[in-house]
């Protein structure tokens, strides 16, 4: 279909607006003639001049050409490249300002649910566990490391970066300065973990061929807390970052996590929530509006690598937790061994399957899916196994508003929501939403 652009604004048009909220991405929202316009860098109560540089039929995108006053919620970005880099779009909002607006945006999200202040940070930096970047060797042999550029595949070249764990940090830096062009040559992308309760660290190379056996070496005996060291071999010629065959360099390819007191073993490929200390605040909420008590039977839906089935096991319910991923099952297995739980099973089916085949009664089903929410078929699976109490841990508002009112139509009702800001500096919120069978 051909792009329909819009009549009303054209590009390189300039007007002057005054910002009134802020968009799901973290852009400033104006209305020219009618027509929303989202500029990158504008905060509520800021007048600016503004010049169009995408106008589509329904929107257009704008750039701040001349702010003409300041909102009293603004502060100074403390990262050099802020604006540059596709991560940290709020972070010239104070940091108060952006629960503040978070809360906002969820109550006008889920109207007649109640929605609770987002639960925030003390210190809303260096809190990431986990840090992917891409490499690239310039035609003059400079070899740039860092993030990308919004909607782009260019990389703005940094060598540290104010949300990620310092060790971390530290880490990225070492081996920036040890990547010569030749290391650098088919190296994709740079992939660092850490745990913070452990202190275990962990790199992974990911690119075509092994060149890092040495440098490896290096890192070793510079850093003491690094127990594993893998490459990751990806020719692919897509966007996706791991490849599918690997050779550990440097102790195993796993290290260990605790979440809440459950010992978490991560391979390199196992999801995990990237902010620990507020994935502890997170997965509390969770058990709280699950309220298990001793002997009930919780179903953990696309349980992963087992830490919320683990978490509502220790509280003495019996856990079965369904996932279709292997290796995610068998890690959840050996999660629940490590830590002693045997009340706590892990079968690899799928959803769809395990439901038509379960027959007891359910009396919480815990659910995390990925961004972009459950299918109908999954709310079907859910509807089928009939759970007095569903506890819905969402990291995409847009699909968890969607998939309530599919619950409403099954007979559940949303009884609260509570935004978790796992992500500060950023427009992301995660949440816990409460579904009970009328």
């Amino acid at each position: 279909m051909p792009e329909i652009y819009n009549e009303a604004m054209k590009r390189n048009e300039e007007f002057t607006g005054e910002c009134t909220d802020l968009s799901d991405q973290g852009y400033g929202v104006l209305r020219h003639n009618g027509e929303v316009v989202f500029v990158p860098g504008l905060l509520p109560q800021e007048k600016a001049r503004i010049r169009v540089i995408l106008a589509k039929k329904s929107f257009a995108i704008g750039r701040v050409m001349e702010r003409l006053s300041d909102s009293p919620e603004r502060t100074q970005a403390l990262c050099p490249v802020f604006g540059k880099c596709g991560g940290c779009a709020l972070q010239d909002l104070e940091y108060q300002s952006q629960l503040a607006w978070k809360t906002g945006w969820m109550k006008r999200k889920f109207p007649g649910i109640e929605v609770r202040n987002t639960l925030g940070m003390d210190v809303p930096y260096y809190y990431r566990n986990k840090a992917q970047f891409p490499v690239q060797v310039t035609d003059d042999d400079r070899v740039i490391t860092g993030f990308y550029r919004p909607n782009s595949h260019t990389i703005v070249d940094t060598d540290t970066c104010l949300i990620q764990d310092r060790r971390l940090n530290e880490l990225y830096q070492y081996i920036r300065k040890e990547l010569t062009p030749d290391l650098a040559r088919g190296l994709r992308h740079l992939f660092l973990r850490r745990s913070r309760k452990t202190g275990q660290c962990q790199v992974v190379f990911i690119g075509e061929e092994n060149r890092y056996d040495r440098l490896t070496e290096k890192l070793a005996r510079e850093f003491p807390d690094l127990v594993s060291v893998v490459f990751n071999r990806n020719v692919r010629n897509d966007n996706v970052i791991l490849g599918d065959e690997s050779r550990v360099l440097h102790g195993s390819e796993s290290i260990e996590e605790d979440c809440l007191g459950i010992r978490i073993r991560l391979n390199f490929k196992s999801f995990f929530q990237v902010n620990p200390e507020m994935m502890e605040v997170l997965y509390n909420t969770a058990m709280d509006a699950a309220d298990i008590h001793p002997g009930d039977r919780v179903i953990d839906m696309y349980s992963g690598t087992g830490t919320l089935g683990l978490l509502a096991a220790r509280r003495g319910a019996q856990v079965t937790g369904v996932e279709i991923v292997p290796e995610a099952v068998e890690n959840a297995r050996e999660n629940a061994r490590l830590n002693g739980i045997n009340n706590a099973q892990f079968v690899c089916q799928d959803a769809t399957e395990f439901a038509r085949q379960f027959q007891d009664q359910a009396d919480v089903l815990i659910v995390d899916p990925p961004r972009k929410g459950l299918s109908g078929q999954g709310i079907e699976d859910i509807a089928r196994i009939d759970p007095r109490r569903i506890v819905y841990v969402s990291c995409n508002p847009n699909t968890l508003k969607r998939d309530l009112e599919r619950f409403e139509q099954k007979g559940w009702k949303a009884r609260w929501v509570q935004p978790v800001d796992m992500f500060p500096q950023t427009p992301n919120v995660e949440a816990v939403c409460l579904l009970e069978k009328e």
